[in-house]
């Protein structure tokens, strides 16, 4: 019985047959999940399908669990499927042949009838699994003639089954996929069970006494478990077609072919030893006040959510990546995930978190770290792991390491694929993907199985939108029911925000929330939910700020300012592109800069409409000039030295690209307003590394915050139509404009410190004020303000959290465990990749305005077409087969990346709006036929019929 032919020609290729059988196919499922059971999953959640597929012993669940997993397609042991199997490709003659002959000795079997052949029905074939496997288990209920109440548990082990496509079934799907078999079909399923049970020695009698999922995550890690065995069993560079083996010597050869596979992706989980900080920071060698806080309340163990809240620049991301290989000592996780606010901050500690496991990773060939962003192919970060798993080289050579005692840090292209990244042991990615493991959609299973099996490390939590924050919670509820750990990373976290996620872990481990008096700044809340708070012996030095409190002078006396005053490195942090660009034409377009001054080598624009190939460089300018020291030993004792000095300048003109994680630092920074907790991160890019000033360790830099008023001498949060002037709620602005200008002096001007002091505002109660439970009142105009603007910001909060309440797929509702028909999706749940899909169910990572992503392509003048204006590099256009042209596929795939721009949706509505995006297409570019192209001039001009946009390396995106 086959089950995958060869479309691709890869077997013929390496000479071997045209198809692979169903039970070779099952076999090679069943051993890939044994070296699964063996060396990937983490502890907790092996013990978990022990109890549900195993009656509590590992080694029966090890063994029912490959047979599970084996059986996923069963369902294509039907006629239906085999009708369908049997179309070959007319390309393909020689496919056809084979088949045909093959259908000729299935007919003489009696198996393919002329009549099930023309009317057999037809479903999915991994829908046909979930209907006709819980009575080839031995359901009693499934059993004609025989008295007997269904087996929940083997119902709902054929059903996660059945979502080995990405989609578990619902009851309805399932009670259409009635094939009718014959009594011969039925008699080839119980074949196929009593051979696999031969091999996997299981013994069927005690199926039904065994399995017994109760847990909702016992149903998660089974289907994400049944995925990634078939994903990894179905690589034909690691499994190949064979013919003329026995069944017996398939499963021999299949486990060697299991071990190798597991082992050269990188699949095994972290095995770390009992390091002490200096071995695993050796760059920084001695741990701060902070981080020895946390170290001193260790041992953690069980699973633990830890809140750590401190200042920007206190080390919090390394005391997070040390106390995940501490939890991972003692909880047996089997890596990591740190969940960053933007791709950009991603990219700067992907190189961080590749030194420290290479510093950690001790005992493994090599330790895989997967880039999880939609972008992760364009990484320069991920490139460079990429060519250290090609060769075999020490990580230390590629990305700045030089300790030669770590282990290699790799990235092999498999966790390239849409949803495999979360796979890896090791991560690194945007924060999207944990708030998109609560959600439907196709595989979303697949992604809270991975992360499940790590610690899962949310930095900058407190600067998600409501929407975020919800699922967030969701998300932490699935962890702690998985038994994982959580490490919450944040400079400014409302209480608010910090009861929901102890409230959320609590939930997912079905224990009452504990009442919080103190707050941090480290909060350890157990699996009991116990609370131990601790802050660290001595008191850190305090990061002082000077505010200036004042009106937007407007772009070009801002530009004449920034120009002109006495600081090096000047940063300006806008809260849209378009004031962002105006600054910047401004600076660029000064008629008197200074003299040793040059618009083109000393200013800088970043936002988000550039191709991902500019954006990048840009990127990589910024770091390279603003970062710390290149050589990380050099870090703590020498400034950078790329970095500008007067006389020579650098002016940085962004949007929030730049306020979230990036370790770059400003001389003197200029920002819109925004919500004090933004404000205070965005300062966090403000004299961040002391060593480029050590003159002025007591001093206060400057922070210039900017607001334009309106009529009324108020600041203008609403247009004349009553809409938002910015992404930020009207009332937070307005509140945080009122906490600053009540305690700023008459010229706008008041200190700020992250510690009391007499003279000092302090943070803490600035953000508390701002997002107190009710708005701030008074007879002044600006208190009107406040009481309009809270309203509407309330009931805004309660549109995000219905939206996703709509999504969020929660372990235990309203205190009950999850049915497994609310696990089930469909298509209308989208595919976790929809940025263009307006549709209600869709999964969403946020519910800021959708994008839709068009690729750039210039024209030359002689029509040759290349993804650069200056025709260096030559675009590659040939359509390449994904399997068997897979290098140049890839290869092509990442060129079209980089050169892919998202625009905004508001942009095809409205006035003078942009033609529908489906009609902007290249005829003459077969390799870009199904995706939107913006064809350009070299000087930037669009070719595209009634597309008016031009584009710029430097200024990006714009409109004409």
């Amino acid at each position: 019985m086959p089950a995958k032919s060869d479309r691709h020609g890869l077997s013929r290729q390496r000479g071997g047959p045209l198809w692979n059988t169903l039970l070779a196919h099952a076999l090679d499922v069943a051993a890939v999940c044994g070296e699964l059971f063996d060396h990937y999953l983490a502890q907790r959640p092996r013990q978990d399908l022990a109890d549900a597929y195993g009656g509590g012993c590992l080694a029966t669940a090890r063994k029912i669990l490959m047979l599970l997993t084996a059986l996923h397609d069963l369902g294509k042991a039907t006629p239906g499927w085999m009708r369908r199997f049997l179309t070959a490709p007319d390309t393909d003659p020689e496919l056809q042949q084979a088949l045909a002959q093959w259908a000729t000795h299935a007919r003489q079997a009696g198996f393919l009838t002329a009549d099930n052949w023309r009317s057999a029905p037809s479903a999915p074939h991994q829908h046909v699994t979930a209907r006709y496997l819980p009575a080839l288990l031995g359901c009693p209920g499934c059993t004609p003639d025989v008295p007997g109440t269904c087996h929940t548990g083997l119902h709902h082990v054929a059903t996660l089954l059945g979502g080995h496509h990405g989609h578990i079934p619902s009851d309805y799907e399932l009670s259409h996929a009635d094939v009718a078999l014959t009594p011969d079909w039925r008699a080839l399923h119980e074949d196929l069970l009593q051979e696999l049970a031969h091999h996997l020695r299981v013994d069927l009698a005690a199926l039904p006494t065994v399995i017994n999922p109760q847990r909702p995550i016992a149903l998660i890690h089974l289907a994400g478990l049944t995925v990634l065995c078939d994903w990894v069993a179905s690589d034909e560079s690691r499994f190949s077609y064979r013919a003329g083996e026995t069944p017996t010597q398939w499963w021999a050869n299949a486990r060697q072919d299991a071990t190798h596979a597991i082992r050269d992706l990188g699949l095994q989980r972290w095995l770390p030893t009992d390091d002490t900080w200096a071995k695993v920071h050796p760059d920084t060698p001695n741990p701060n006040a902070l981080q020895q806080a946390v170290i001193d309340v260790t041992p953690l163990t069980g699973p633990t959510l830890a809140l750590i809240e401190s200042t920007t620049g206190s080390g919090k991301t390394e005391l997070a990546l040390w106390l995940a290989h501490h939890l991972a000592i003692q909880n047996g996780h089997h890596g990591y995930y740190l969940a960053q606010a933007t791709r950009m901050a991603t990219e700067q500690l992907a190189t961080r978190c590749a030194t420290f496991l290479g510093n950690t990773a001790s005992g493994r060939l090599d330790a895989n770290l997967a880039i999880v962003t939609g972008t992760a192919s364009t990484s320069a970060t991920a490139q460079e792991l990429q060519a250290n798993k090609a060769s075999l080289t020490d990580l230390a050579r590629t990305i700045n390491l030089t300790d030669d005692d770590c282990s290699p840090v790799v990235l092999d292209t498999w966790f390239l694929h849409t949803g495999r990244g979360l796979l890896s042991p090791f991560g690194i990615g945007t924060v999207d993907q944990v708030v998109l493991a609560a959600q439907k959609f196709r595989h979303w299973f697949l992604r809270l199985f991975g992360l499940a099996q790590k610690v899962v490390i949310i930095d900058e939590a407190h600067a998600y939108e409501m929407y975020q924050q919800r699922l967030l919670g969701t998300a932490i509820a699935w962890f702690a029911e998985a038994g994982t750990s959580v490490i919450i990373l944040s400079a400014t976290l409302p209480a608010t925000i910090r009861k929901d996620l102890i409230d959320a872990w609590c939930t997912g481990h079905r224990t009452i929330p504990p009442t919080l008096a103190d707050t941090g700044p480290i909060t350890l809340v157990d699996h009991n939910g116990h609370l131990t708070h601790t802050k660290p012996a001595t008191t850190p030095t305090p990061l002082r700020t000077t505010l200036h409190l004042r009106n937007h002078p407007g772009p070009q006396a801002l530009a004449q300012e920034i120009l002109f005053n006495d600081h090096a490195v000047n940063g300006a942090i806008l809260n849209d592109r378009e004031s962002a660009t105006s600054l910047y034409q401004a600076l660029a377009n000064h008629p008197n800069p200074p003299a040793d001054w040059s618009a083109k080598d000393d200013l800088i624009l970043i936002h988000s409409l550039f191709t991902e190939r500019d954006r990048g460089k840009i990127q990589q300018r910024i770091l390279k000039a603003l970062g710390p020291h290149p050589d990380p030993h050099k870090r703590r004792t020498h400034p950078n030295p790329n970095r500008p000095r007067l006389p020579q300048r650098l002016i940085v003109v962004g949007t929030q690209v730049l306020e979230q994680s990036l370790d770059i630092d400003f001389d003197m920074l200029y920002s819109d307003l925004a919500p004090i907790d933004l404000l205070i991160q965005r300062r966090g890019r403000l004299w961040r590394h002391h060593i480029n000033r050590l003159q002025l360790a007591d001093a206060a830099p400057d922070l210039h915050v900017l607001w334009r008023p309106g009529l009324d001498g108020l600041p203008r949060f609403l247009d004349a139509r009553q809409r938002p002037t910015s992404v930020y709620a009207p009332y937070v602005q307005a509140a945080t404009w009122h906490a600053l200008h009540s305690r700023a002096d008459h010229n706008g001007l008041l200190t700020i410190s992250t510690q009391p002091s007499r003279s000092d505002f302090t943070i803490a109660p600035l953000i508390h004020e701002v997002y107190s439970q009710s708005p701030p009142t008074g007879p002044d105009p600006i208190h009107a303000l406040l009481a309009t603007t809270y309203d509407r910001w309330q009931a805004d909060l309660a549109a995000q959290e219905a939206e996703a309440l709509k999504r969020a797929v929660a372990p235990y509702p309203y205190g009950l465990p999850t049915e497994i028909e609310d696990l089930a999706s469909g298509a209308s749940h989208g595919a976790g990749e929809d940025s263009d899909d307006s549709h209600h169910l869709v999964a969403r990572s946020r519910l800021g305005e959708p994008s839709i992503n068009v690729v750039a392509l210039y024209q030359q003048p002689n029509g040759r077409h290349t993804w650069d204006p200056d025709g260096h590099l030559a675009a590659d256009l040939t359509r390449y087969h994904p399997y068997r042209q897979p290098d140049e596929h890839r290869a092509q795939q990442r060129e079209v990346m980089l050169n892919t721009i998202p625009l905004p949706h508001s942009w095809f509505r409205g006035i003078n709006p942009l033609p529908p995006h489906a009609t902007w297409t290249a005829p003459q570019v077969p390799a870009l036929a199904r995706r939107p192209v913006l064809l350009l001039t070299p000087d930037g001009h669009s070719l595209t019929n009634g597309v008016h946009l031009k584009y710029s390396p430097t200024t990006g995106l714009s409109r004409t």
